[in-house]
């Protein structure tokens, strides 16, 4: 039988090739679903995010007091600063990823809805790892290492400037304190930078080795920065608050990682007070 073609509504088929119609087919399907499945991880996403926004929006806003130097002024007006889409509003108020350090230690992270989070913390500790108080600095190999464990991060690919290593000797002079996830021998295997800012401390950084995460160190990275600046409010009346970013423009693992470690979503007013503080 000879081929041709025949034209109907839709797009062009090849009379005379069942084989090669079925493949076609197949494929036509095999990305009809794909895009199915893209679009419906997209309403999830979509959906989530509505609710958030619903939700934050029958909140009243937090107000938190930042002081300090100049770099706590500087940050202070980044996050006031409009956002970039949305410039009606501050670029760090309106679903901000906040954890309260209000009350004992030990009830943070006991109710069960930690359950998860208790877990792989204890996984790390029993692998060996400890987190200690770090100079970044003289971890700049080690620091470079984390950052190439994965060229994608939250589905994009990792900044040009982690992987440039002069501006990451340049960011990691920043004012700390930095803290550091180490294995048993003593190498750096994730790390945060948590910079006190007044009444708030917030992760301006926090990278772990892609290789190492279902070693559960970041949940023992969490819960051991948390318990340090606990333990900085009881001795200097301030930070209140522990920030992890925002919660709106995250994936959902990174969302997910957030409420397990109790983080909630609130709209923030922040609000900048002359302070003298502790060198």
């Amino acid at each position: 039988m000879s081929l041709g073609t025949a034209r109907s509504d839709g797009p062009e088929v090849e009379i005379g090739a069942p084989d090669r119609q079925r493949g076609t087919g197949l494929a036509r399907v095999s990305r009809a679903g794909g895009i199915a499945s893209h679009c419906l991880a997209w309403l999830t996403v979509s959906r989530t995010r509505l609710r958030i926004v619903k939700d934050l929006l029958s909140k009243p806003p937090v107000l938190i007091c930042l002081f300090g130097d100049k770099y706590c002024f500087d940050v202070y007006r980044s996050f006031k600063a409009p956002h970039p889409k949305f410039p009606f509003v501050g670029r760090k108020s309106f679903g901000v990823a906040l954890r309260d350090l209000d009350g004992p230690f030990e009830t943070l992270f006991s109710s069960p809805r930690f359950v998860y989070f208790r877990r792989k913390v204890r996984r790390a500790e029993k692998l060996g790892y400890r987190v200690e108080r770090i100079d970044p600095r003289c971890r700049i190999e080690q620091v470079m290492d984390i950052h190439v464990s994965t060229g994608i991060r939250q589905n994009r690919a990792i900044r040009p400037d982690y992987l440039d290593r002069a501006s990451v000797a340049t960011y990691l002079s920043s004012p700390g304190p930095w803290y550091g996830v180490l294995d048993p021998e003593g190498a750096l295997r994730a790390y945060c930078h948590l910079p006190v800012i007044g009444d708030c401390c917030f992760y301006s950084r926090i990278l772990g080795d892609a290789k190492r995460l279902d070693d559960g160190i970041m949940y023992l990275l969490i819960h051991a920065t948390v318990g340090a600046m606990h333990r900085h409010r009881s001795a200097h009346g301030y930070p209140r608050w522990v920030m992890y970013d925002m919660f709106l423009g995250g994936l959902g693992g990174l969302r997910n990682f957030k409420t397990r470690s109790g983080f909630v979503p609130e709209r923030v007013t922040w609000i900048w007070e002359r302070r003298r503080v502790d060198s």
